[in-house]
């Protein structure tokens, strides 16, 4: 990722990130339009993320037909529930106060039709587990326990390229 920030309409003018980031996607999408697994690494340590920030809208659109399907629909809640049983996961991107309109707002999975991405974050590791040999071992387990989400939104999107 850019290690310049956007200063034109930000208070803060510091002209580059304190943070490194980066993605990693597969597919003839763009970053924005995949499924990725990316890191940011800080003075603090480094945290891992699994998912997709913003869905495009043609993106969002296959997303939510997805959530409203009975079996990828059912899938998505056995991963997002998987995920929520591990500790110091956190599951991100809803947006919308309301579901938006042509669904129904007591569907089952009404919270899931509010999202405009989403992304898992790990548990921050330590910065003195970043400098180790051990760090490989460690974003291995932490990818493996956050991959059903980015398997999911694979499956959602296979064939789905706009």
């Amino acid at each position: 990722m850019r290690i310049h920030r956007d200063i034109r309409f930000s208070q803060d003018k510091t002209p580059y990130n304190t943070h490194l980031r980066g993605l990693f996607w597969e597919g003839i999408r763009k970053k924005n339009e995949s499924p990725a697994f990316g890191f940011q690494i800080d003075t603090t340590g480094m945290s891992l993320m699994t998912g997709m920030f913003r869905f495009t809208p043609a993106m969002l659109e296959v997303y939510r037909d997805a959530v409203i399907d009975d079996r990828l629909g059912s899938e998505l809640e056995d991963v997002v529930a998987s995920i929520h049983h591990l500790e110091m996961y956190e599951i991100g991107r809803e947006q919308y106060k309301r579901v938006p309109s042509g669904y129904d707002p007591n569907h089952r999975r009404a919270d899931l039709l509010r999202y405009s991405g989403l992304y898992v974050f790990s548990p921050c590791i330590q910065a003195s587990d970043v400098h180790t040999p051990a760090l490989v071992d460690i974003c291995y387990a932490h990818f493996q326990r956050m991959a059903p989400l980015y398997h999911w939104l694979m499956k959602m999107g296979q064939g789905k390229s706009k």
